[in-house]
C-alpha cells in the first residue's frame, strides 16, 4: 500500500509537472509570436505570460505580451513594412505608412482611419533621448523626404514611446520649406511611401491594384470581370490587340474594367521631386504636373492615340465596376455610397468599410503571428469569423492580434503522446 502510494504520488508530480511546461512552452511561443524576439527561460515577462496561459486567461496573455515595446517596433512594424512596398519586402526603411500602423495599433483606434483619415504620425522631438538628432523639420525631413523617419530606426529608438499622432496632412508646394494642407487625405493611400511606390511615373493605375492588393488580399485578376462596362477604360489601351477584339473583350478587358474604373481616384495624384504632390495643393509644383487646367495629372491621358476613342479623365472621379455578380459577394461592399465617388479618400472609405476588408486584416494578422498555413477552404471560414469578432470589437488593432494569437487554429499545440 506504502508502494502504491508512492507512485501514485510521482505519477500526479509527473502530470503536474508536465502540465506546467506545456503552460511554459504555449507561453513562450505566444509571446515571442507577438513580439517577434526570442526569450529566455529565466524572463519575469515570459513566467508572468505562463501563469496566465496556466489559469486559461490566454486573452490576457496577449495582452501582456503585446505590451512590450518589441510588439510594435519588430512585429507591426515589420507586417506594415510589406505592405507598403511595391516588392512587398520588410527590407525597406521605416516610413510614415509604417508610423501610421504603429501608431494606430498603439493608440487602439479605428484602423480603418488608416485608409480615410486626416493625420499623421511623428516623433515627439522632446522624447528624443539626449545626444540623438532626428532630422524633424516638416516640410524637407517629414513631407518631402523619408529622413525623419529613416533616422528613428536607424538610431534604435524605442517606435511606441517616441512616435504621437499629427492631425492634418500635409504636401510640400513650391520647395520643401513651404507647406499646405493635403486637399484629399486618404491615411496610408496618400503617405509619401504609398504615393512613391505606386504613383511614381506609371499611368496610377498601379495604387489601386495595390490598394486592392494590400487591404482586401485580392489581386486585380481575381476581381476581373469581363461583363462590366468598358466606358472608363484610357485610350492607351488597344481594343484590338495583335487585330484581334475577342481577346481584349475576353482578358484585358476584365481586368481594366475595374482598374480603370476606381482610377479616377488617383487622377490628381504624383510623386515628383522626393515629395508626393496633389494638384489641387497650390503652388507651382502641384500646378506643373497637371494638364488641361482641369488639374489631371498629364500620365492619366497619355497615349492616347492607341485608341483615341478611350476614357479621357478630366476630374478625380471614380465608378465602382467591382460590385457585380461574384465580386459583390465576395468583396462585401457595404454603405450607401459604393457605386462612384471622388478622390484617394472616397476610394479608401469603401474599402474600409468592405467585408473584405476586415477578412484581409485578419489573413495579414493571422500571417504575421501564426507562420502557418492552413488549407484554403479553412483559411476563408477562419477570416470571416475573425474579420466579424473583430469588427464587433470597433477596428481595434490590438484586439485583432489578441483574436489570432489566441485562436485554436493559431496557438501553440503540444506534440501529440504528451
Amino acid at each position: 500500500m506504502k508502494r502504491l502510494l508512492i507512485c501514485t504520488l510521482l505519477f500526479f508530480s509527473f502530470d503536474f509537472a508536465s502540465a506546467q511546461s506545456e503552460s511554459e512552452k504555449e507561453a513562450k511561443w505566444m509571446l515571442e509570436r507577438l513580439t517577434g524576439v526570442r526569450w529566455s527561460a529565466d524572463s519575469a515577462v515570459l513566467r508572468n505570460v505562463a501563469t496566465l496561459v496556466s489559469n486559461n486567461d490566454r486573452a490576457g496573455a496577449a495582452r501582456l505580451a503585446m505590451s512590450q515595446p518589441q510588439f510594435l517596433n519588430i512585429t507591426v512594424k515589420q507586417m506594415a513594412a510589406q505592405m507598403s512596398t511595391r516588392e512587398e519586402t520588410i527590407r525597406t526603411a521605416f516610413n510614415d505608412f509604417s508610423a501610421a500602423f504603429i501608431g494606430i495599433t498603439r493608440d487602439d483606434t479605428d484602423a480603418r482611419e488608416l485608409l480615410s483619415g486626416n493625420f499623421y504620425y511623428a516623433a515627439n522631438t522632446t522624447l528624443i533621448p539626449a545626444g540623438v538628432t532626428i532630422p524633424s523639420a516638416i516640410g524637407p525631413d517629414i513631407v518631402a523626404s523619408n529622413r525623419h523617419y529613416a533616422d528613428l530606426e536607424t538610431n534604435r529608438l524605442d517606435l511606441g514611446a517616441v512616435l504621437e499622432r499629427r492631425e492634418g496632412q500635409l504636401l510640400v508646394i513650391d520647395d520643401a520649406n513651404t507647406t499646405a494642407p493635403n486637399p484629399d487625405p486618404a491615411g496610408v493611400l496618400t503617405s509619401r511611401a504609398y504615393i512613391e511606390a505606386h504613383a511614381t511615373d506609371g499611368t496610377n493605375r498601379r495604387p489601386v491594384e495595390f490598394a486592392f492588393r494590400e487591404f482586401m488580399c485580392a489581386s486585380i485578376d481575381q476581381v476581373a470581370d469581363t461583363t462590366a462596362p468598358d466606358i472608363r477604360i484610357g485610350r492607351d489601351i488597344d481594343r484590338f490587340p495583335g487585330g484581334d477584339h475577342v481577346r481584349f473583350q475576353t482578358s484585358c478587358k476584365g481586368c481594366h474594367t475595374v482598374m480603370d474604373g476606381f482610377r479616377g481616384a488617383f487622377a490628381r495624384w504624383d510623386f515628383r521631386n522626393g515629395a508626393a504632390q496633389h494638384s489641387a495643393a497650390g503652388g507651382t509644383q502641384g500646378r506643373s504636373t497637371a494638364s488641361d487646367g482641369n488639374g489631371i495629372i498629364n500620365k492619366l491621358n497619355r497615349n492616347g492615340t492607341v485608341y483615341p476613342g478611350g476614357y479621357v479623365t478630366t476630374n478625380d472621379s471614380w465608378v465602382n465596376h467591382a460590385n457585380r455578380g461574384a465580386n459583390a459577394l465576395s468583396l462585401g461592399w457595404r454603405g450607401s455610397n459604393i457605386t462612384a465617388g471622388t478622390g484617394a479618400r472616397g476610394l479608401g472609405s469603401i474599402i474600409a468599410n468592405s467585408q473584405r476588408f476586415s477578412q484581409c486584416m485578419a489573413k495579414r494578422v493571422f500571417q504575421s503571428v501564426c507562420h502557418r498555413e492552413l488549407p484554403p477552404n479553412e483559411q476563408d471560414l477562419l477570416y470571416v469569423q475573425i474579420g466579424n469578432q473583430w469588427e464587433n470589437s470597433g477596428y481595434r488593432m490590438k484586439k485583432l492580434f489578441e483574436i489570432v494569437a489566441t485562436d485554436p487554429k493559431c496557438r501553440y499545440k503540444a506534440p501529440e503522446g504528451l
